[in-house]
């Protein structure tokens, strides 16, 4: 969850509180879908009110969230992404780059530095999809810098056909916390072409809760496109679009299924002209595949 675009939560009606699943609207005319709301692991449903209604950011542009279950049995998570398939415009009518996109994998966790976003993005001047990492106070990886990360990107793989990402917290120790990003470019026959790795550590619980000495984390995956001021004004109808795909999506090494889903939502349905998360979506791609498509065309207050 990059940042926070959205009005007060006290103003968020209360009409759909007790939903489990379907449409939702928040405040006036911002809606979204739940596409599943339940404690996996627990054997129940989770009405809107008790957990995704608070995740909510009505301003952040169209977008989707898919979440994991908050468990200690998962440590790793990957994605691809096919870089001919992402079909972007960022700009407004004059031509300024006025969103920020990003394909991105995280987690959720119990520590007090509890998340991180991390994966690709397009949010320069110039569109260029680039390693991303917000670390939201982990603090600068051991391997390399935020600037290296940034310029680790298409025009410096100018043959990428693909960008490979995952996250893994499988290295945590009784004394440490540790998480361990890693980018790929690789090419048309799978090659790689350029890879780096950011990781991170903390002492033991700043990070994660323990679950018999394993950390305990929901990971999650989104794509989105956000206005760039981060100012909930600037959420225009504004004709930005993004066509985008995650591939393989894995959870320890397995297709991270719908199986594997807890929380699961669209924010601005309105400005989505298409949605496929796992199996959860009306024509599903894949069992381990997102797919969104969408365009601000509806200006939404």
């Amino acid at each position: 969850m990059a940042k926070e675009y959205t009005f007060e939560k006290g103003d968020f009606t209360d009409k759909y509180d007790n939903i489990i699943t379907g449409r939702y609207v928040v405040v006036a005319d911002v809606d979204g879908y739940i596409y599943k709301s339940r404690e996996c692991d627990l054997g129940f449903d989770v009405p809107f009110k008790d957990h995704i209604k608070c995740m909510i950011e009505a301003n952040a542009g169209a977008h989707y969230y898919a979440n994991g279950p908050y468990t200690s049995r998962f440590s790793h998570t990957k994605a691809l992404i096919d870089l001919k398939k992402l079909k972007i415009n960022r700009r407004d009518n004059n031509s300024r780059a006025c969103r920020n996109a990003y394909l991105c994998l995280g987690y959720i966790s119990g520590g007090k530095l509890w998340h991180i976003d991390t994966g690709l993005c397009n949010n320069k001047e110039k569109d260029v999809w680039s390693a991303f990492l917000c670390d939201f106070g982990l603090g600068e990886p051991k391997e390399v810098t935020f600037k290296e990360l940034s310029e680790f990107n298409t025009d410096k793989f100018t043959n990428a056909r693909y960008f490979e990402t995952e996250v893994d917290i499988g290295m945590c120790t009784k004394d440490e916390d540790v998480v361990k990003c890693v980018y790929r470019f690789l090419s048309e026959g799978m090659e790689i072409l350029g890879e780096i790795t950011a990781t991170m550590t903390k002492p033991a619980g700043m990070v994660f809760e323990r679950d018999n000495g394993l950390p305990k984390a929901r990971f999650v995956r989104f794509m989105s496109l956000v206005p760039r001021t981060g100012k909930a004004e600037d959420d225009n109808a504004d004709g930005t679009y993004l066509d985008a795909m995650m591939e393989e999506l894995t959870i320890d090494s397995k297709p991270w299924t719908d199986e594997h889903l807890d929380y699961v939502w669209s924010a601005q349905a309105s400005n989505i002209k298409n949605l496929q998360i796992s199996n959860l979506g009306d024509s599903p791609a894949g069992e381990n595949i997102d797919i969104i498509s969408l365009i601000h065309n509806n200006q939404l207050s």
